[in-house]
């Protein structure tokens, strides 16, 4: 373990120095600007201290207004861990100061900035529990910007006054442990294995590449608060969710339009466009976005080489080879909020998700026995595929609030429907020697995949008092995974289907899955609790029919318990333990038992009987955020002794043959370390750093393969933003990671950083963007090892990473207010995804993400 952490270490140090070079060059130039600016401004400064104990005050908040105006803030600050605060104001007069924090009363304050008094320092400011009232002075109630709760930190973006002319992705780079680096990709503790929500519950609107165009087109001037919930309860179904960010909206009665429209293209030839448009009109409000990509995927090479062990007929199998491809992709949202009266209210949602991708590729096989320089056989092959995917899906959500604050019960149902299909096709020529019987060329598959899904679902809560909130609900879902697939071969120039149809290219899996959650919250000043528990009941019934001898049928029961303490040590201080159970069932990916063999040698499928697995998980976190400086430190633990790993193996009867699929067949040991970082040292300068290290300890001993791995993976992220004059930014980022641990090998590591130039017009409504990936390394370079008692593979792949794009986006239109949405909806998150050796529970380790 020790040798394996100093390698870590050293791979990060000997990261590229002209990376590092950069980041100097970006904290070089802030310095500058920052002087540039600092001329032009005005500064107040001061420490709040406590009356009575004579105790720093942290984390109150500072808001200053002109005299003449003093319910209308023109900036706000919150003080350090120490009481200190720094403000800084662009224009001279009278101006009235209001200061406020969660544990002292209100206090206000008048001053006078002019030409010859440009910085005024107030020393100690002492807080005491009566306010100070001054003669015709408004004093307006104001809620610290940052607050700790049980569960989640809550950012108020309507007590900030940037609030007015930013966008809600701008707002979001000052929440606390939220990540959004110089290409807008958003990041929560460092992972982005989370949920965005809006009004507490999810939106199809934040998914994909959409996220990023669909915050800058909200204006923050209709948002009311941001929430980060880093440890969910009982209520959501499926691990994996590393944590959620809840919008909250304005509940202004306004009414009025909002919009954007957006256009990108790469060097790689890429290009899309995006556009968005919310609108509110009486008692009805429509939100709906429409997005279309067109990607380009420039040539990639790979080379594998796999030498095998104490075999009679096989030495040696080299393999080389080159893919490239592209395909588009576009996605349409409309939801639609009818507010029937101040207590109920009806949603509609649609979604509708299309794309399809084409991938050429061409193979060089060659067999060896001994001899090195004369293979057995080899052969050459072209492989064409197309991949057709997307999804269909509509919400109906009724929500019934009570005459008590919070208190709701909302119904809700969804539908979805997700085609998948693949035609694989493989074409041989130059063939030498004679190859083995069972290798069969010349052939193709259309196979057409397709999971459906039916969900319903009850949920109340209860705020029973300010200290204590139970919510419960119910749930059912219908969920079928369906794949057929036929085969063809070619004969005198024409594709033939093979017949009889093999007894797996006609498969059904139907799932029913029922579930019941009560939860409960106690909140005291500076002590929380946060318990549930789920019960969830699962029935399957799997189809094979052209083998009904084959079907089989399993029921099984789980309880799955959540409990989460927090401990305020200090306003701006918070200690949090929790653990939690969840299960994560296989999706069609690794469910469906068709038999991809383009590559005769390197066979692939799915295990139908596969079984969900139950993770256990601790965890341990520390926060502290002030003014300038935030971070958050996870210490975590897990195990899953049912892991489903993907694995290869080579029987008996094709001996030169690599077969891959899933099983479990595994136990899933991970300790982890992970912190994350924001420092904000001025306001044109801002930088984020996430990083960790995992260990993992991966086994199997079953009948189907005895193998076992373990080692430290990590990974290393850090991003610098600097705001110029004139509306320019410049960003800075890049990010270093080990690889992965497989069951049966590993990856290298590898590494890749950006720079990007962004410019504001017309009063931030036009923003231009400037991206350049890798502008001096062209090709990202990565390595795989995979072994057991049979064989050892090797493989190397070389991908282009130097791409630059421009991204040109538009916002129009004046709306004061965020339609009204339900506060409780359906997410189905129980279910893996990917479709990949390493998407496998254990398939992969990168640190964290």
């Amino acid at each position: 373990m020790n040798i394996s952490l100093i390698k870590v270490i050293i791979n990060i140090l000997n990261m590229k120095k002209l990376f590092f070079s950069i980041i100097a060059a970006v904290l070089f130039t802030v310095t500058a600007g920052a002087q540039v600016r600092a001329t032009d401004l005005y500064t107040i400064s001061g420490q709040l201290v406590d009356t009575l104990t004579n105790d720093p005050v942290p984390y109150a908040t500072v808001s200053v207004a002109f005299a003449q105006s003093p319910a209308q803030f023109v900036n706000a600050v919150a003080s350090d861990g120490n009481g200190r605060f720094v403000m800084q104001l662009r224009e001279p007069g009278d101006y009235v100061m209001t200061i406020q924090s969660v544990i002292t009363a209100p206090l206000v304050k008048t001053f006078t900035l002019s030409e010859t008094n440009r910085s005024l320092d107030f020393g100690r400011i002492f807080l005491h529990e009566q306010s100070l009232e001054l003669t015709e002075v408004a004093i307006v109630a104001q809620r610290p910007l940052v607050r700790v709760d049980i569960d989640k930190i809550t950012y108020s973006v309507e007590d900030d006054p940037e609030a007015r002319v930013n966008n809600t992705l701008d707002m979001l780079r000052k929440v606390p442990m939220v990540t959004v680096d110089g290409e807008d990709r958003i990041l929560l503790r460092g992972a982005s294995n989370f949920r965005i929500y809006l009004n507490g519950r999810p939106s199809n609107l934040f998914s994909g590449q959409t996220v990023s165009d669909v915050l800058k087109s909200m204006p923050a001037n209709t948002i009311r608060t941001i929430e980060v919930i880093t440890d969910p309860g009982a209520r959501y179904d499926a691990e994996g969710i590393g944590g959620i960010i809840n919008i909250v909206t304005s509940r202004n009665l306004f009414q009025g339009y909002q919009g954007s429209v957006s256009a990108n293209a790469g060097t790689f030839g890429s290009f899309g466009g995006n556009t968005f448009l919310t609108a509110k009109m009486g008692k009805l409000g429509l939100t709906g976005n429409f997005s279309y990509n067109n990607n380009r995927r420039p040539s990639s090479n790979s080379e594998t080489v796999t030498d095998y062990i104490n075999n009679p007929l096989f030495s040696r199998q080299n393999t080389f080879g080159s893919q490239k491809g592209g395909g588009e992709f576009m996605f349409g949202r409309l939801e639609a909020s009818y507010d029937i009266d101040t207590l109920r209210l009806l949603s509609l949602g649609v979604n509708i998700w299309n794309g399809k991708f084409n991938s050429i590729s061409q193979r060089t096989i060659e067999m060896f026995n001994g001899a090195p320089e004369i293979p057995l056989y080899s052969y050459k092959t072209d492989g064409d595929n197309n991949f057709k995917y997307g999804s269909t899906g509509l919400n109906l959500d009724y929500q019934r609030s009570m005459n008590k604050k919070d208190e709701n019960l909302t119904f809700s149902y969804r539908f979805n429907n997700s085609p998948d299909d693949n035609e694989t096709s493989s074409r041989a020529r130059d063939i030498t020697g004679v190859l083995p019987p069972n290798i069969r060329l010349n052939q193709r598959y259309d196979n057409k995949a397709r999971t459906t899904e039916h969900t319903g679902q009850v949920d109340y809560i209860n705020p029973l008092s300010q200290r204590h909130t139970i919510e419960t609900g119910l749930k059912y879902i219908l969920r079928q995974n369906i794949s057929k697939v036929d085969h063809f071969e070619m004969v005198g120039g024409s594709w033939v289907e093979l017949l009889p149809r093999n007894v797996n290219n006609d498969f059904e899996h139907i799932s029913h899955i029922y579930s019941a959650y009560g939860g409960y919250a106690l909140r005291l000043p500076k002590f929380g609790v946060r318990a549930g528990v789920r019960a969830e009941g699962t029935s399957q019934n799997v189809q094979f029919r052209l083998d009904e001898s084959r079907n089989f049928e399993v029921d099984y029961y789980n309880v799955v318990p959540s409990v989460t303490v927090s401990y305020q040590l200090k306003p701006t201080q918070q200690m949090r333990a929790g653990y939690n159970m969840r299960i994560s069932r296989p999706s069609i990916w690794f469910l469906n038992p068709y038999v991809n063999d383009t590559d005769p040698l390197n066979i692939s499928y799915g295990n139908p009987e596969l079984d969900p697995e139950k993770s256990h998980n601790f965890n341990l976190n520390y926060s502290f955020f002030s003014v300038k400086l935030n971070f958050n430190i996870n210490a975590t633990y897990s195990f899953v002794n049912n892991s489903i790993q993907y694995y290869t193996f080579i029987h008996e009867a094709s001996p030169e043959v690599r077969q891959n699929t899933y099983g479990n067949i595994g136990t899933n040991h991970r300790t982890g370390l992970f912190a994350n970082a924001g420092w904000t040292p001025n306001r044109t300068l801002r930088i984020n750093f996430n990083g960790g290290l995992n260990y993992v300890d991966l086994r199997s001993e079953s009948e189907v393969l005895t193998a076992s791995n373990s080692g430290l993976t990590g990974n290393v992220f850090l991003n610098a933003q600097i705001t110029l004059p004139k509306d320019f930014r410049i960003n800075a980022g890049g990010q270093y990671m080990t690889g992965w641990i497989t069951l049966q090998g590993r990856q290298s590591g590898y590494y890749f950083y950006n720079v990007g130039v962004n410019k504001d017009f017309f009063e931030r409504k036009l923003t231009v963007s400037l991206t350049c990936s890798n502008p001096f390394e062209k090709f990202l370079k990565m390595e795989m090892k995979t072994s057991n008692d049979f064989f050892i593979t090797n493989s190397k792949s070389r991908q282009p990473m130097r791409e630059g794009r421009i991204s040109i986006s538009y916002r129009f239109g004046n709306m004061t207010e965020s339609i009204r949405r339900v506060q409780r909806s359906i997410t189905n998150d129980d279910v893996m995804g990917g479709g990949g050796g390493s998407g496998a529970s254990g398939g992969g380790a990168g640190g964290g993400n």
